[in-house]
């Protein structure tokens, strides 16, 4: 019986499709199952180049609206409804490229480019599968995953959803997906996390990719790149501020105090396993580390990344990303250091790049704060001089007199710095924040020697 219904569903198909081209509705219904593949456009944000080309634009919004490639690709799962059941459906593979769009690739797009699209990327896990990245290199079931189409070699590093050289068992009905650019590509490593099947809508098997095979790379020499170092941390900042200067926004200077301190970071990072700036496992943050290194200014940020990277590379990662790109070209930091931190020797050795900024921006402090602090110092060159006339006079506690005249000089000297540092348009030091603070207290401590010198 079920045999004769398939029979019955293959001949539909088929007398379908003598009518294909002449009836749109019999267009759209091999179209939906799957047996015709449709157009997908390709923006030129780069995260599957080298298989399909990248936007040589500098702004990233104008590359995501720039189309790159017109790839056919099938609907997924396609195939024909039947009893419940999908006859032809198609069976995901490692290797497929797909298209799949959720709530989070919305967001993540809307962020950065404006409007709310979908993804593009290939499937190196299947469910079942357990997938882990280490040294740079996809393993699946504990094989070495043979990867022609990535941009680069040993270019596989993990992110917040799944970190280097951990195991993950991909579950029912998810995916493992990754960009073929892995250095400039948003996807299971990081917010995409797992991709749910549902959310997968069009496919382009891995056996119908021919085409695209030409722009790959030979991979027989891969292997030669294992814990190698990589980074030229000078070549960074140069490439950095190359594009800092695209954007008409000055040069960061190379800092090795920064350098200290984005060491001491990355260390802490890796010991802890704590890839957080907030520091919550090692509670040893940026800021504890900065004046560890002796570095001294007033803004601070860091950006950090797994993996290894050479300078190019590790630029065009960083600009990928809308939040360390947004620091890296902030106009408000003038200092820069970059450390390449590594603990161990072995195939999972950890490896982290940290990067911190120091930046001024002035005070600006209003002509109402100045003035404040500058009458409390005239007042206090006024009364200063008449407690001297009464500090030897008779019938009269000179203990709590000397006392007050202690504290009446040291508010003045006080006062005194703070507005000598607010003319100069300059940050109070730790030291003259605590003056300011204090400046209360001593001024209810004057008030109250001064009635218990005044009572009758």
């Amino acid at each position: 019986m079920i045999r004769k219904a398939v029979s019955l569903v293959i001949l539909i198909v088929l007398l379908a499709g003598y009518w294909y081209f002449s009836r749109p509705y019999i267009q759209q219904l091999f179209l939906s199952m799957g047996l015709v593949s449709e157009e997908i456009q390709i923006a030129g944000t780069g995260s599957m180049y080298p298989t399909f080309p990248k936007s040589e634009n500098i702004d990233d919004v104008v590359a995501a609206k720039e189309i790159v490639a017109w790839p056919k690709m099938r609907r997924y799962p396609g195939g024909i409804p039947f009893f419940g059941k999908r006859l032809f459906a198609y069976s995901l593979k490692v290797g497929d490229i797909v298209e799949f769009e959720n709530a989070k690739t919305e967001e993540l797009t809307e962020k950065k480019y404006g409007e709310r699209t979908g993804f593009v990327k290939r499937i190196v896990a299947l469910p079942g599968d357990t997938i882990e990245l280490r040294d740079g290199f996809v393993y699946v079931n504990g094989k070495t995953l043979d990867e022609p189409f990535t941009a680069k070699p040993r270019s596989t590093y993990g992110g917040e959803f799944l970190q280097s050289c951990i195991k993950l068992t991909i579950p029912t009905g998810k995916f493992f997906i990754l960009g073929d650019n892995r250095k400039a590509s948003l996807d299971s490593r990081f917010d995409i996390g797992l991709v749910d099947e549902e959310d997968i809508h069009y496919v382009l098997p891995w056996e119908n990719q021919g085409e695209y095979r030409g722009n790959w790379r030979n991979t027989e020499n891969d292997y030669l790149l294992a814990q190698t170092e990589t980074l030229d941390s000078q070549e960074f900042v140069r490439l950095l501020n190359s594009k800092r200067k695209e954007k008409n926004i000055p040069n960061l200077a190379f800092n090795p105090l920064l350098s200290l301190s984005a060491k001491r970071r990355g260390n802490i990072m890796i010991t802890t396993n704590d890839y957080s700036f907030e520091a919550t496992r090692s509670g040893v943050k940026m800021s504890q580390a900065v004046k560890e290194a002796g570095y001294r200014n007033i803004l601070y940020a860091e950006v950090f990344t797994q993996g290894h990277y050479d300078a190019e590379e590790l630029v065009e990662n960083f600009m990928a990303f809308p939040e360390t790109k947004n620091l890296l070209l902030s106009k408000e930091y003038q200092d820069i250091g970059i450390s390449e931190v590594s603990v161990g020797r072995d195939a999972c050795t950890p490896q982290v790049i940290v990067v911190h900024l120091g930046g001024y921006v002035p005070p600006n402090y209003s002509k109402e704060q100045i003035d404040s602090w500058q009458s409390l110092i005239d007042s206090l060159n006024t009364i200063i001089p008449s407690l001297e006339q009464v500090r030897t006079a008779e019938n009269i506690d000179k203990e709590k007199v000397e006392k007050l005249f202690q504290i009446l000089t040291k508010r003045k000297n006080n006062a005194e710095k703070i507005v000598s540092t607010m003319k100069a348009n300059q940050w109070l030091s730790d030291e003259e924040q605590k003056m300011v603070e204090e400046d209360k207290s001593l001024g209810q401590e004057i008030e109250k020697l001064y009635n218990e010198l005044t009572k009758r």
